[in-house]
């Protein structure tokens, strides 16, 4: 049941059907009336014709239909005719009253009534006993329009917040599911791809030092990577969301990744600068602070070459904080036969955006650099 701007609503489709049938019954009995007795339902049909066509116009313009109605009672009251006419205005008040606002059935109502005591006590067209017979017409097609607007009403709220509540679901498993990419990504993916380069180490190299701090490496890794993966598992299952088991992780500082980044660098053979000012942040800065460096470590180690420079230099200034990575790729392009999606830029920038930071990332004349802006609050 839709409404426009001012206030008045449509049938719905039923109600349409409904309606057109009904008047069809109505013509094909006036028809049948004029075959049998012309003499009298020729005039009938005549003046009953104009009223059956202004009610239609329920189906599209409830206000046009209930104003001819009106002007059609009183053009047949003032003609002199029978009054049939008021008695219709009765039987459609349920119609004006499902499609019209309050303030414009109110002004049907004490219309069809001022017809009404003007048909029967000015041009005496019917008996004053029709009055109060009238006026229980109207009542009780007013009523069943009211009831039949008020059930309409109810079946549209509920499929309003039965959609509500499936667009909220959906949004919710849509949320869910970014939340399980970003920690496969950020956090299981990174554990891989040490794993996976150190493993491509021990295929290139004999020193026997280099090769147990490689197996070491995956061997960490890999428990780190399984340990994600049950603390993940955890969060799933968990209908609220929390964790449902004991956590031994704790929310990774700045500084426990850029060690992280060091070591981890240093193991694949590269060089590697760190530059870090004193300062503090707040949690939600750190935390993406962290994302940011894990990110960057995870796509040098995949795609810079061997013995590749790295540099990270991190600036907390005042109310503002700056990080960039930086990276030599040599002459040519190196993927290490790792795949890159590109997510986890991404999502990092995302995450800078939202924080109300500026995140840019690309190549440059001698390799890659990664920068960072974001508030420290």
């Amino acid at each position: 049941m839709g409404a426009d701007t001012r206030g008045f609503t449509a049938l719905p489709s039923w109600g349409r059907i409904a309606l057109l049938l009904v008047l069809a019954m109505m013509l094909v009995v006036d028809v049948v009336l004029v075959i049998t007795d012309p003499s009298v339902a020729w005039r009938g049909l005549m003046f009953g014709l104009p009223a059956m066509l202004a009610t239609a116009l329920f189906i599209w313009w409830p206000a046009a239909a209930a104003t001819s109605l009106l002007l059609i009672a009183l053009v047949q009251i003032t003609a002199g005719q029978d009054g049939s006419d008021v008695l219709y205005l009765a039987g459609v008040a349920g119609l004006v009253v499902y499609t019209s606002p309050v303030w414009f059935v109110s002004i049907y109502v004490v219309a069809t009534l001022s017809l009404t005591i003007l048909a029967s006590t000015v041009l005496g067209i019917f008996a004053n006993t029709a009055l109060p017979a009238l006026a229980l017409v109207v009542a009780i097609s007013a009523s069943i329009g009211w009831a039949l607007r008020a059930a309409h009403g109810r079946e549209l709220r509920l499929a309003g917040d039965v959609a509500a509540l499936a667009q909220a679901r959906s949004a919710a498993i849509e949320a869910e599911r970014d939340r399980i990419a970003d920690e496969l990504h950020d956090i299981i993916a990174h554990d891989i791809t040490l794993v996976s380069m150190h493993a491509r180490v021990l295929e290139r190299v004999d020193d026997e030092a280099l090769r147990d701090q490689s197996v070491r490496a995956i061997r960490a890794g890999a428990d780190q990577a399984l340990a994600d993966i049950r603390r993940m598992l955890r969060i799933v299952r968990d209908d609220d969301g929390s964790l449902t088991g004991p956590v031994d992780e704790q929310p990774a500082s700045i500084d426990s990744a850029l060690d992280e980044a060091r070591d981890a660098l240093v193991q694949l053979g590269a060089t590697i600068s760190v530059r870090s000012t004193e300062g503090s942040v707040s949690s939600t800065i750190e935390q993406t602070l962290v994302h940011l460096i894990r990110e960057g470590t995870t796509n040098i180690a995949k795609h810079a070459p061997e013995n590749t420079s790295v540099r990270i230099t991190l600036e907390i200034l005042g109310d503002d904080v700056r990080l960039e990575m930086a990276n030599t790729t040599g002459p040519a392009p190196v993927t290490n036969g790792i795949p890159s999606s590109g997510y986890g830029l991404d999502r990092l920038r995302e995450r800078v955006a939202v924080s109300g930071g500026d995140f840019t990332s690309g190549p440059t004349d001698d390799g890659w650099t990664l920068i960072a802006r974001l508030p420290a609050r």
